[in-house]
């Protein structure tokens, strides 16, 4: 064996169990297209992948492996890697970047194998940054990622928007002389705003924040739709409330997550500091680590709360653990701005697992459809065929 064959193997199994460290990742990746003919990686692959009963993405290894080599044709050795089984290692690495993303930083890279599917007649491209602005007298201003440069007062607030983020600056208003803006983001879109407090706010796709272009002395007080990550400047004199119609987020200087979109109930996820929830006459306080669901008048607190994954989004990947794919399908149709109908009866299956918010959505579906699922896909419309 040369040396490039054993150190392939060495990373072949550090990357198969999900310890390779970046560098040792992108050398495996080199390696790969070097030596991606060789009986040598072939080899390696069905040895992991038999013994694998059940990989975290749902997929049954050992079953896999006997549909792929039912369909070769029969030989007593593969001397190299025919068509058909290079597009079956295909999909075998991509299950191992699948398997790989959930043991890695949110910064890293996640590849992907294309395949082409005759299911899809064409692409859709993942969502960008970009919002629209609504100014005190109803003025409407697009935003986007660089082309959109703003500057203007509003009250005695500077208002700007420079290469993708907009910014309040100003010194505390009056009771009496509060103005609104709002802000808002269409499905498949996405864009931070830096509040006059200081307080950081990302909006995802598909979401709305109302807040005063200057706040008053005595409090902070923003609307949110939708979902929103918060960096609350820290400041004891002017607590931060996060209003969602009868529900509220009391806090003092915190990081969180807030999901409130209509097809669900509120969400509350703490990554720093500490928060109150109020629901009605329900109150909660919640620590770092914990997640709130707000449902009807009850708050229902989980101690051991999927933190990774409720604010993956503001990283740039989904995230994912034992998820209905109706749930993750809704995070795609807003993130992709698509319509998403279902042929017969929801799937009940479950997802575990990851993926880039910059792969296509087509990318994004040969993944999914790795756990037994198949779309159809016309336009921007996604069938979610039944079996």
């Amino acid at each position: 064996m040369t040396d490039q064959l054993k150190r392939l193997h060495d990373l072949f199994g550090k990357y198969a169990s999900g310890d390779a460290s970046a560098a040792e990742l992108q050398e495996f990746w080199q390696l790969v297209a070097t030596h991606g003919e060789e009986d040598f990686l072939s080899e390696q692959m069905q040895q992991w992948w038999g013994q694998e009963e059940d990989l975290q993405l749902g997929v049954s290894g050992e079953k896999t492996l006997q549909r792929i080599l039912s369909k070769m044709p029969a030989q007593p050795k593969v001397r190299r890697l025919k068509p058909l089984w290079a597009a079956a290692a295909a999909i075998i690495i991509m299950a191992f970047a699948l398997f790989y993303f959930l043991h890695q930083p949110p910064a890293s890279k996640l590849p992907v194998a294309k395949v082409t599917n005759p299911s899809f007649k064409n692409d859709v491209m993942p969502g960008v940054t970009g919002a629209t602005l609504t100014l005190a007298d109803g003025t409407v201003v697009p935003l986007d990622s660089a082309g959109s440069q703003l500057s203007l007062l509003q009250g005695g607030t500077r208002v700007a928007a420079v290469n993708g983020t907009i910014s309040y600056n100003g010194a505390p208003t009056s009771p009496e002389k509060i103005i609104y803006n709002t802000l808002t983001t269409r499905r498949g879109q996405q864009y931070p705003l830096r509040l006059s407090d200081g307080s950081l706010v990302i909006l995802d796709a598909g979401s709305t924040i109302t807040y005063p272009v200057g706040f008053p002395a005595d409090k902070r007080k923003v609307q949110v739709h939708g979902q929103a990550w918060f960096e609350i400047a820290a400041d004891a004199a002017r607590p931060f409330i996060v209003k969602n119609e009868q529900k509220s987020i009391v806090v003092l200087g915190t990081s969180f997550n807030v999901k409130a979109y209509e097809e669900a109930d509120l969400e509350v996820t703490l990554v720093a500091g500490s928060v109150r929830v109020s629901n009605g006459s329900s109150n909660k306080v919640l620590l770092p680590g914990q997640q709130a669901v707000l449902s009807g008048n009850d708050i229902n607190v989980n101690g051991n709360a999927a933190i990774s994954e409720a604010i993956a989004w503001k990283d740039g990947n989904f995230e994912y653990k034992s998820r209905s794919l109706t749930h993750v399908m809704q995070d795609v149709a807003r993130w992709y701005d698509i319509d998403i109908v279902y042929e017969g009866a929801k799937p009940t299956d479950t997802f575990t697992g990851g993926f880039s918010r910059t792969i296509t959505l087509t990318e994004l579906l040969t993944i999914l459809e790795m756990s037994r699922i198949h779309f159809k896909l016309e336009g921007r419309k996604l069938t979610v065929l039944s079996r």
